[in-house]
């Protein structure tokens, strides 16, 4: 099929989308939707290719209602479409591609170490991206009063370095009497700790992971136990001192109720940010009206109620391509894990995992610079796979 796509895909072009009228428009959107097509189908992991495919399709049927209904507007999904695209060939190329594994975990490193630099006069109130931005280009410069790095977002900062965090064990130690000290990994942590984010709790598990996996596993079972207990006092201990979220828990009970007994879930209207147990809430009630939108989804780019993303990339993928998109999503994941697992390759497992827990309260595969970050590690695994 590789060999043949694109001579297939040549052959269909001109007979794609035929509408009096609207033949310049409706090729031009053919022709975008092609290079996805030709992508999924030459790569070799069968999860990432049937949900490519699946996404494709999906904005292939926008492109369809738009041409005969006013309601449906082409670019809906347009954003979503070119990303994966893009993601899809980095993808094919790291999987694909011959820079040896250690020479990618320096530059991750590297981009890690570049990010944590910036952060640091910014915890001061300057901030050397806009000063370097303004030097070409008027700017508006607006810190929110925490690290974000060159990301823009605690959130995004915090995934990104989150997920490096395998890459660092063992690089730079140094011994002081019987103790070995890792400065990166102490630094690394004290900034995820400011940054105060999902991403943050992930890093924390996902250290605890790695550190006791050749554990027996009743020794196991307690150390993480532990570990689990420390993310959740981590995370009562921010709410409880700063005030910030508590809210949400708050008001959970009340909307638990509300949701179990009528099926929907109505925000306070006077709340623009609504919390995480909201908008899974919010989401759910609107999947619930009927079988087809719980088993398709809304498409690409849908809203779901607010004008910024859901938090938490399960339900993310759930809302907007259905149980079909998310079962491709937990297939990639679970045979992944078992693969990793049963190989053992720890530093890619536990960043495998730390990516995992990170999407369960936050979107790292809808911001381009963790999602390139998690194409990165997915390739890499891909790469093992593909050489055995």
């Amino acid at each position: 099929m590789g060999t043949w796509i694109a001579a297939i895909v040549f052959l269909a072009m001109p007979f794609a989308f035929i509408s009096p009228g609207l033949i310049w428009k409706s090729q031009h959107l053919f022709f975008l939707f092609c290079p996805v097509f030709i992508v999924a189908l030459n790569l070799k992991n069968v999860w990432i290719k049937a949900f490519l495919l699946y996404l494709a399709t999906w904005q292939l049927f926008i492109f369809l209602m738009s041409l005969n209904h006013r309601d449906y507007n082409p670019g809906f999904g347009l954003t979503i479409l070119l990303s994966v695209m893009a993601g899809g060939i980095i993808y094919k190329f790291i999987s694909e591609g011959k820079l040896p594994d250690e020479k990618w975990h320096s530059i991750i490193r590297i981009a890690v170490i570049i990010q944590i630099a910036i952060s640091i006069p910014q915890a001061w109130g300057w901030n050397p991206v806009m000063e370097l931005l303004s030097l070409v280009t008027t700017v508006r410069e607006k810190l929110p009063g925490h690290l974000v790095g060159s990301l823009g977002n605690r959130n995004y900062l915090a995934a990104f370095i989150a997920m490096s965090v395998p890459f660092f064990i063992g690089w730079r130690t140094m011994k002081i009497g019987k103790l070995t000290i890792n400065p990166a990994l102490i630094v690394i942590f004290a900034f995820l700790g400011a940054c105060v984010s999902p991403g943050t709790v992930a890093a924390m598990a996902g250290l605890g992971f790695y550190l006791t996996f050749n554990y027996s596993l009743k020794k196991r079972l307690i150390a993480l136990s532990l570990i689990s207990k420390v993310c959740v006092l981590y995370i009562m201990g921010y709410v409880l001192l700063t005030g910030n979220h508590l809210w949400e828990f708050q008001e959970l009970p009340g909307q638990i109720r509300q949701f179990i007994s009528t099926g929907n879930f109505q925000p306070d209207p006077f709340r623009d940010d609504i919390g995480r147990f909201q908008m899974w809430m919010m989401a759910t009630s609107n999947l619930l009206h009927s079988w087809n939108l719980m088993v398709f989804g809304f498409g690409p780019a849908a809203a779901w109620g607010r004008n910024y993303p859901i938090h938490g990339q399960y339900i993310s993928v759930w809302f907007h391509y259905g149980l079909v998109g998310l079962f491709f999503m937990l297939g990639y994941i679970v045979t992944t894990w078992r693969y990793l697992a049963k190989k053992k390759e720890l530093a890619l497992l536990t960043a495998f995992l730390i990516m995992c827990l990170d999407m369960v309260g936050n979107f790292p595969a809808g911001i381009a610079t963790t999602a390139f970050m998690m194409i990165v590690i997915c390739g890499l695994i891909e790469r093992k796979r593909i050489n055995g």
